[in-house]
C-alpha cells in the first residue's frame, strides 16, 4: 500500500510537471507554428529538388558444368572457375577498373580537379553492386539520375566481368606455362651437367666400376669363393693324378712301356682355348679376368707340350710294331686319363694364379673402390633426383599445354546474360513520400523545441503549486482572471486560426505527398 501511494505521488508529480511545461509552451504557440511552416517549406523544397534515381540491372549466369570440361578433367588442367569469378567480382570494384568505367561512360566529363575525380570514384564504388548467389547467377546493378547513363555503366561492367573472368584463366595458364618452361630449361641444364659429371667419373674410374658381379664387396666375396673352389678342384685333381700315377707305376715293371704320345690332346686343348680367346677379345680387353686365365692356361699347356717333346727325343726307343703295352687297352686308357689330368691341373694352376692375383688386387683396393662406389652412388642419386624432377615438369607442361589448347578450341565456361542491362522508365527513388513525412515530423519537433526553449528563458508562474515550488512559501488562496467578451472572442479567434494553420500544414503535406512526382518534375524543370 505504501509503495502504491509513493508510485501514485510520482505519477502525479510527473503529470503536473508536464502540464506546467505544456501551459508555458502554449504561450509561444504562434512562434512554434511559424517555425514549423518555415522548416516544412525548406524541407519540402529540398525533397522536391532531389533528382530522380534510376537503377540499371543485369543478371549473368556462369555455366561451369560443360560436358567437355567433365570429359577432360583428368587430361588437362582445369582451374576452379567460380573461385576466379569471385575474385574478378572483387577486382571490378577496384579503383583502376572503376576509373576505366567512368572514362568509358563519360562520367568524368564534369570533373575538373583530381580531388573531384577521386570523389567520383569513391561514389561509384559505393553505388555499384555486384552480388552472387548459389545458383551461379551474378547480379550487377548501378543507380544514377540519368537512366541512359545507368544502363551504360552496367553494360560496361558486364563486359568487364566477362572479359576479365575469361582472361583470368588465360593469364594464369600463360603464367604457369612460362614458369614451367623456365623451370624445365633450368633442370635441363642441371640434368646435362649431372650426366656429364657421371660420364666423366665413369671414364676416370672405369676399372673400379661395378659389373655383373655386383659392388666391391660382392666382387671380393665372389673372387674369394671362386679361388677357394679352384684350389679345392686342384687338390682333387692332384689326388687323382697321384692315384693314376701309382697305378701306372704298378703296371710298368710288367710291361715294357714306352711313353705314349699324348701331345695330341694338349694341342687340341690349346686350339680350343685360342678359339675362345679370339671370341673374348672381340668383346673385352686383355685385362678381363677370363682372358688372363686363358692366356695362363695356354702358356702352361705349351710348356707341358714342350717338356713331353723333349722327353720323347731323349728316350727315342726303337720302334716295335709288336710292343705288348701298345696292345693293352687298360694301360692306354690310364695314360690318356693321366694326360687329361695334367692338362686340367695346368689349367687350374693358371686359374689359381689369376684368381689369387685378383683377390690380392681387390684387397689392396679396399679403401679405393668403396670410396669410388660411394661417389658413384651419390652421383647416381643426384642424377636420379634431377631426372625425376625434370620428367615431372615436362609432364606438367604437357598437361598445361593440353589445357590451353582445350581452352582455345572450346568454350570451357559459358557466360549467359539472363537479363541484359536495363533501367525501368520509372525512377526507384528518392522515396519522397517518406522524406516529406520525415520533414513534417522534424518541423513539428523543431517548433515544440523552440517553444520549450522560450518557456525556459521566459518562465511564468502557472498555478499555486508552481509558486510554492519556486518560492517555498505557501499560497493561501488565488483569484481567477475574468475575461471580457471581447477578450473571449479574440481568444476563440486565435484558437481557430491556430487550428486552421495546423490543418493547412497537414493538408499541404498530404497534397505534396500525393503529387510528389509531378511537383518534383515541375520544380526541377523550373530550376
Amino acid at each position: 500500500m505504501e509503495q502504491q501511494r509513493a508510485t501514485n505521488a510520482v505519477l502525479r508529480d510527473l503529470l503536473s510537471t508536464i502540464f506546467t511545461h505544456a501551459r508555458g509552451m502554449w504561450r509561444f504557440r504562434w512562434v512554434a507554428m511559424g517555425l514549423a511552416w518555415v522548416v516544412c517549406g525548406l524541407g519540402w523544397y529540398y525533397v522536391y529538388s532531389m533528382p530522380d534515381v534510376y537503377e540499371a540491372e543485369a543478371r549473368v549466369f556462369v555455366d561451369t558444368d560443360s560436358v567437355v570440361r567433365k570429359l577432360l578433367q583428368n587430361i588437362a588442367v582445369s582451374n576452379d572457375v567460380m573461385t576466379e569469378v569471385n575474385i574478378v567480382t572483387r577486382e571490378m570494384l577496384s579503383r583502376p577498373n572503376v576509373a576505366e568505367v567512368a572514362r568509358e561512360t563519360d562520367l568524368d566529363l564534369k570533373v575538373t580537379t583530381p580531388q573531384e575525380f577521386e570523389n567520383l570514384l569513391t561514389s561509384l564504388q559505393q553505388q555499384i553492386k555486384v552480388a552472387g548467389s548459389r545458383d551461379q547467377v551474378f547480379t550487377i546493378s548501378f543507380q544514377h539520375p540519368n537512366r541512359d547513363r545507368a544502363e551504360m555503366v552496367v553494360r560496361s561492367l558486364v563486359d568487364t566481368f566477362v572479359e576479365k573472368s575469361l582472361g583470368a584463366d588465360r593469364t594464369e595458364s600463360v603464367r604457369a606455362q612460362t614458369f614451367l618452361e623456365e623451370q624445365i630449361s633450368e633442370y635441363d641444364q642441371r640434368l646435362t651437367d649431372a650426366e656429364d659429371r657421371l660420364a666423366q667419373f665413369k671414364r676416370d674410374n672405369l676399372q673400379f666400376m661395378p659389373d655383373q658381379r655386383g659392388d666391391y664387396f660382392g666382387k671380393l666375396q665372389l673372387a674369394q669363393a671362386t679361388l677357394g673352389g679352384t684350389r679345392q678342384r686342384l687338390r682333387v685333381a692332384e689326388e687323382r693324378k697321384g692315384e693314376l700315377q701309382r697305378q701306372i707305376d704298378g703296371e710298368e715293371p710288367v710291361f715294357d712301356v714306352m711313353p705314349s704320345d699324348d701331345s695330341s690332346f694338349a694341342s687340341s686343348r690349346i686350339q680350343q682355348l685360342e678359339s675362345e680367346l679370339d671370341v673374348l677379345r672381340l668383346q673385352y680387353t686383355d685385362r678381363h679376368p677370363r682372358i688372363g686365365q686363358i692366356l695362363a692356361t695356354i702358356e702352361a699347356l705349351q710348356q707341358q707340350l714342350a717338356d713331353e717333346q723333349a722327353t720323347r727325343k731323349e728316350w727315342a726307343p726303337p720302334v716295335s710294331s709288336t710292343n705288348p703295352l701298345d696292345l693293352n687297352p687298360v694301360y692306354q686308357n690310364m695314360r690318356i686319363q693321366l694326360s687329361n689330368i695334367d692338362v686340367e691341373i695346368a689349367e687350374l694352376h693358371a686359374q689359381e694364379r689369376q684368381q689369387a692375383a685378383e683377390v690380392t688386387e681387390l684387397q689392396r683396393l679396399v679403401d679405393t673402390i668403396p670410396q669410388v662406389e660411394a661417389e658413384l652412388n651419390r652421383l647416381n642419386r643426384d642424377y636420379g633426383i634431377v631426372k625425376t624432377k625434370y620428367e615431372q615438369l615436362v609432364q606438367q607442361l604437357e598437361t598445361a599445354n593440353s589445357g590451353e589448347s582445350m581452352a582455345q578450341s572450346i568454350d570451357e565456361v559459358q557466360f549467359r546474360i539472363i537479363e541484359p542491362p536495363y533501367a525501368d522508365a520509372s525512377p526507384i527513388g528518392p522515396n519522397r513520400s517518406l522524406f516529406l513525412g520525415v520533414v513534417l515530423v522534424i518541423a513539428l519537433g523543431a517548433g515544440g523545441a523552440l517553444a520549450f526553449l522560450l518557456n525556459q528563458l521566459r518562465p511564468v508562474f502557472i498555478g499555486k503549486r508552481s509558486v510554492t515550488e519556486i518560492t517555498g512559501l505557501p499560497v493561501l488562496t488565488s483569484v481567477s482572471m475574468l475575461q471580457t467578451h471581447a477578450q473571449t472572442v479574440a481568444a476563440r479567434r486565435n484558437m481557430y486560426l491556430l487550428l486552421a494553420g495546423a490543418l493547412a500544414l497537414f493538408t499541404l503535406h498530404v497534397v505534396a505527398t500525393v503529387f510528389a512526382a509531378q511537383g518534383s518534375g515541375l520544380l526541377r524543370a523550373l530550376l
